[in-house]
């Protein structure tokens, strides 16, 4: 409503003008009507018989037509003078109000006409004006709707220019504030690190100085331990030296007498091991089966075995002749496992060289 108002007081004058257009306007059709319908509703009652006469018209100066719009109705054509015949005079008047009527009829229609024309005159001027009042309250609208749109987006564009701002200062105040949390966190970092430094130091201070001590302690101990065994030393060297003389002559006597036992049992010994290996060799030749057209073969054998006779290795330091020869030797020596076991345990050995001669 109050849009309403604003907008007719901007556009005053022209809603004066309507005002006033749609008033002459309906005066004209108010007074119209009835000047038409009084002219109508008299009838015949204005109509008097007028005698007619013969006008020569030859006489009468020529009029110019008035325009279509000024025209009145065709009046009837005079009738030459006849002598007084009342149906004549009746038909006349009949006819003159015919045409009278007719003339009535056209001039309400042309009044009607013109009426329309102006009423739909009227009708385009106010809506011309219907249309250049809401082009223009549109024009408005949309001006004012702009203003509203450029407030907004100002009012926006200053709204997030002042969060920027809050944020820019939030952000730097953030920052200072990690600065100054990191500066503190370094300060007590540096002073703890600073604090353990001087503890470590001090502790290794003590601790050296601990070290010093038992080092000082422990060479001072040493030293009468030292000296302690070395007394103790020399004694046992002065007993020791007694008691190797007196070895000494007991083991050049036991010598003599073991040398003199060794000489004999050497000799038991020498021919034992020989008897255990003529054994091991009498063994093998029994086993070896002799490869054909091979004979006088020599060959240097060893063996390696347990304590119980159990054969390990087999290795030929020499050629039997051929490779036949060697195989054959070889398969004779796996072939005699377990080994004869020797007359005494002293004679074991764990590894046996002999020299292979099945022909002698």
């Amino acid at each position: 409503m109050f849009d309403l108002l604003g907008k007719i007081g901007e556009h005053w004058r022209a809603v004066l003008f309507a005002v006033v257009l749609h008033a002459l306007l309906a005066a004209f059709l108010i007074f119209g009507i009835q000047f038409v319908h009084s002219s109508a509703s008299k009838g015949d009652r204005g109509l008097s018989i007028v005698e007619a006469s013969v006008v020569n018209t030859a006489d009468q100066p020529e009029r110019s037509n008035p325009p279509a719009d000024q025209q009145e109705a065709p009046q009837p054509k005079p009738k030459p003078e006849q002598k007084p015949d009342r149906q004549a005079e009746k038909k006349a008047e009949q006819k003159a109000q015919a045409e009278k009527a007719a003339a009535a009829a056209a001039a309400r229609k042309k009044a009607k006409q013109k009426a329309e024309k102006k009423a739909a005159q009227e009708q385009a001027a106010k809506q011309a004006a219907k249309q250049a009042a809401q082009k223009k309250a549109a024009q408005e609208k949309a001006r004012k709707e702009a203003e509203q749109k450029a407030a907004r987006e100002k009012a926006q564009k200053e709204a997030e220019q002042k969060a920027a701002r809050e944020k820019a200062q939030k952000e730097a105040a953030a920052k200072k504030a990690a600065e100054e949390k990191a500066k503190r966190e370094a300060a007590e970092k540096a002073r703890q690190k600073a604090a353990e430094e001087k503890a470590r130091q001090e502790a290794e201070a003590k601790k050296k100085a601990a070290e010093q001590k038992a080092r000082a302690e422990a060479e001072a101990k040493r030293k009468a331990e030292a000296k302690r065994k070395a007394a103790e030393e020399a004694a046992k060297k002065a007993a020791a030296a007694k008691k190797a003389r007196e070895a000494a002559a007991k083991s050049a006597l036991n010598k003599m007498l073991a040398k003199e036992a060794a000489g004999r049992q050497n000799a038991v010994n020498q021919q034992a091991l020989a008897r255990y290996v003529q054994a091991i060799k009498d063994k093998v030749e029994g086993n070896w089966i002799r490869p054909p057209g091979v004979a006088n073969i020599s060959c240097k054998v060893k063996v390696t075995q347990l304590p119980g006779g159990q054969i390990t290795n087999v290795q030929l330091l020499g050629s039997c002749g051929s490779p036949a020869v060697d195989r054959s030797v070889v398969q004779a020596i796996r072939k005699s496992d377990p080994l004869p076991t020797p007359p005494s345990d002293n004679l074991f050995q764990s590894e046996i060289e002999f020299i292979f001669k099945p022909d002698q």
